[in-house]
């Protein structure tokens, strides 16, 4: 004869279970409205729900669900075919909108200055700066809404605004001096360009952060901002007349301690530099 407490064990685990499996299917659900844009989210969960199903303490549930089970599986095999069909279609009419082109053919695709590289593997996407040049975020689900907002957020954070602008370039100017005088070099003299950028980012920081230097006074200035401020920089006239940027020798291009790789145009060509110099530094 059972134990009382053995009894109300095996309930509560019964009822811990149903709850679980209960919830992962109204999460599967919730997803359902769209099955060729969720497959890939649809995929995930329902290897969960399989997980679930082999640990049930009761048989007749998991042979209940089998057949439901391998009827979803089939719809969520069709649904990636379809997505992998489609997607493109979708991110280049999602982007055109702002103006901003798909080029490539998977796994690659070409957007704006960022690469696209797509696993339809694994159900997700590599997102880098430039044409592979700087990974930026890696494990996007492979949804068209969710690329598309991932991309427009790196977009829109790597922009310095028009009117900052001049204020950059002078604090750029200001850095090249400052290493100009370090190193004891001459006006014009050609710096290592990732040695000026980094004395420009101190030089951006918020006063609290020379006050206080902890992390969370730090204004961070991640490469790609850095890169597409010199793009933007050349592209305004701005620094036209002063500002040469020197190639970077082909042993340079890997080492992303001495060169900088800095878009030629809103396509996404570009150029790896190693050194920076100013002709005019008044």
């Amino acid at each position: 004869m059972a134990d009382i407490r053995e009894i109300i064990e095996r309930i509560k685990t019964l009822s811990k279970h149903t709850k679980r499996i209960v919830k992962t299917l109204q999460e599967y659900e919730k997803i359902l409205d769209d099955r060729v844009e969720n497959a890939y989210l649809l995929q995930k969960k329902m290897v969960e729900i399989e997980k679930i199903l082999s640990a049930s303490p009761t048989p007749d549930l998991k042979s209940s669900l089998a057949g439901w089970v391998e009827d979803e599986k089939a719809a969520i095999l069709k649904a990636t075919e379809d997505l992998r069909f489609r997607l493109g279609q979708q991110l280049k009419t999602m982007f055109a909108k702002d103006g901003i082109k798909l080029r490539g053919q998977y796994p690659v695709l070409r957007l704006g200055m960022f690469t696209l590289k797509l696993s339809f593997e694994f159900g997700d996407a590599v997102l880098f700066f430039g044409p592979e040049v700087e990974k930026i975020r890696s494990k996007i689900p492979l949804h068209p809404k969710a690329i598309y907002d991932t991309v427009k957020q790196y977009d829109s954070e790597m922009r310095t605004r028009p009117a900052d602008l001049d204020s950059a370039y002078h604090d750029l100017i200001r850095a090249y001096q400052r290493c100009l005088k370090i190193s004891g070099r001459s006006g014009g003299d050609k710096l290592l360009i990732s040695e000026v950028l980094r004395e420009y980012v101190f030089m951006r920081q918020p006063r609290q952060f020379a006050i206080d230097a902890r992390r969370e006074n730090f204004r961070e200035y991640p490469r790609i901002k850095l890169s597409y401020m010199l793009f933007q920089l050349r592209a305004n006239r701005i620094a036209e007349q002063s500002m040469r940027l020197h190639v970077a020798t082909f042993d340079a291009t890997v080492d992303k301690s001495r060169s900088f790789w800095v878009p030629d145009n809103e396509d996404g060509d570009g150029t790896h530099y190693e050194y920076i110099s100013f002709e005019e530094t008044r």
